[in-house]
C-alpha cells in the first residue's frame, strides 16, 4: 500500500554498482530512494560517492527489502548474469511478499539463442514469463531487449524512451571545462575486443600518415592493452598515442573537452553488442563530437550529423577516412562541434529520471 504521509520509497536491486549509475539517483524528488548492491567491482567510488547505496549479500536480501516496505521495487534484470538471475528471482519473491510494484528495466539485446546456451535457455523459460508477467512495467532501453522480453512475456508491460539505470548523461559534471588541444582524439573504455580498438589503432596509423599533427588518447584498462602498446610500438607511434590507464568517471569531462574527436568504435560479438553507448553521450556533452560504429543501440541514440559520424563496424579505413574528412573539413567539423553538446541534452540524467518519475507515479497511481 502506498504510504500517503511521506514520499513513496523505491528499491534498486542491483548487483554491481558504479558512480554514474549511483550518483544520478539524487535526482529522485518524488521518491525515497534506497540502492541495495551486492559488489563495487569498478573502483571509482569514494565512501561519499556510495552515500545512499547498502551493500547487501544475497542471502540477506529479501529480508533488508521487506524490511523497508517500498512501495515500488526496481528488480533486476535476468538476463545479465547467474547472479542477476538469482537477483530476479528474489525481485519477485520480495514483491510477492510486500504487495510493492515490480518495474524492471532491460539491456540485453544480443538474440537469446546467442547469448544463452540450452540450459540457460530452459532456466530463462521457466521463469521469465511468470517474471515479466509480474511487472507494473518493463523498460526497455533498445530494439533487441524489447524482442527478447515479448519472446517470453508476449502481453508484457513495455515501456520505451528512457534511459534507466545509466541514466545518459550528468551535465553538472560532463560539459565543456577545457580548452580543445589541436588534434587530439580520445577513446574512453574498456581495452577489450568489443570496443574495436584495434579498429581504432589502424585507423588512426593512417589518418596520422595524412595529418601530422594528430594525436590520440587512450583512458582505460584492460587485457588488451599490451597487444595495444605493441602496435603502437611496432608502427613508431609512441609519440602520438598516449595511454593514461583508468580515469575514476567524475574525473572525465576535462579529458573529453579537451579533444576535439571522441572515438567509440564498438563491435557486435556473439554474447554481447553495445547496449546504449554511454561513452558517446559523455563526450557530446563536453563539445566533443564522436566517431562510432553502427552498431548494438548505438544508431538507436546517436544520429549522423548530430554531433557525430557513424561508420561500419570492423573498418579502419572508414575510421581513417572519417578523422581525415573531420579535420580537413572545416565546416563539418564546425557544425559537428556546435551540435555535439546541443544533441547530448535530451540525455541529462534528470530529463531521463524526470521521465522515470512519471512513470513510477503512474505505476503507484499518483
Amino acid at each position: 500500500m502506498t504510504n500517503t504521509t511521506k514520499k513513496p520509497k523505491i528499491v534498486f536491486i542491483s548487483q554491481s554498482i558504479r558512480r554514474d549509475s549511483h550518483a544520478p539517483l539524487k535526482y529522485f524528488t518524488d521518491f525515497e530512494v534506497v540502492h541495495f548492491y551486492l559488489e563495487a567491482p569498478y573502483g571509482d567510488m569514494s565512501s561519499e560517492d556510495l552515500k545512499g547505496a547498502k551493500q547487501v549479500t544475497l542471502k540477506n536480501l529479501t529480508a533488508e527489502i521487506i524490511k523497508e516496505k517500498p512501495d515500488i521495487i526496481q528488480g533486476a534484470e535476468p538476463f545479465g548474469s547467474k547472479l542477476a538471475l538469482r537477483l530476479a528471482m528474489k525481485s519477485l519473491k520480495a514483491c510477492k511478499q510486500t504487495g510493492a510494484k515490480l518495474v524492471v528495466p532491460i539491456f540485453e539485446n544480443r538474440p537469446i539463442v546467442d547469448r544463452f546456451n540450452l540450459v540457460q535457455r530452459a532456466v530463462l523459460k521457466a521463469f521469465c514469463p511468470g517474471y515479466f508477467g509480474a511487472c507494473a512495467a518493463i523498460v526497455c532501453l533498445n530494439k533487441g531487449a524489447i524482442t527478447n522480453v515479448t519472446h517470453y512475456c508476449p502481453k508484457a508491460k513495455i515501456v520505451t524512451g528512457i534511459i534507466w539505470g545509466v541514466w545518459g548523461v550528468d551535465e553538472n559534471i560532463f560539459h565543456p571545462s577545457a580548452a580543445k588541444v589541436k588534434g587530439k582524439i580520445i577513446y574512453v573504455g574498456r581495452l577489450v575486443e568489443e570496443k574495436g580498438l584495434n579498429y581504432l589503432l589502424r585507423g588512426f596509423l593512417g589518418a596520422v600518415k595524412k595529418i601530422k599533427y594528430l594525436s590520440l588518447q587512450v583512458v582505460g584498462g584492460g587485457p588488451l592493452e599490451n597487444d595495444l602498446k605493441e602496435f603502437v610500438n611496432q608502427n613508431d607511434l609512441k609519440d602520438k598515442v598516449e595511454f593514461t590507464g583508468i580515469i575514476k568517471n567524475k574525473y572525465l569531462s576535462d579529458r573529453f573537452s579537451s579533444a576535439e574527436l571522441c572515438i567509440y568504435p564498438s563491435i557486435a560479438q556473439k554474447r554481447w553488442e553495445e547496449q546504449v553507448g554511454t561513452v558517446n553521450f559523455q563526450a557530446m556533452a563536453c563539445g566533443t563530437p564522436v566517431i562510432t560504429t553502427i552498431s548494438g543501440a548505438i544508431p538507436e541514440y546517436v544520429k549522423e550529423g548530430e554531433g557525430a559520424i557513424l561508420v561500419k563496424e570492423k573498418d579502419a579505413k572508414a575510421i581513417e577516412n572519417s578523422i581525415v574528412r573531420f579535420f580537413e573539413d572545416v565546416d563539418l567539423k564546425k557544425s559537428l562541434t556546435q551540435t555535439a553538446n546541443k544533441s547530448a541534452k535530451q540525455y541529462d540524467v534528470r530529463v531521463q529520471i524526470s521521465k522515470a518519475q512519471d512513470l513510477l507515479n503512474k505505476v503507484i497511481g499518483r
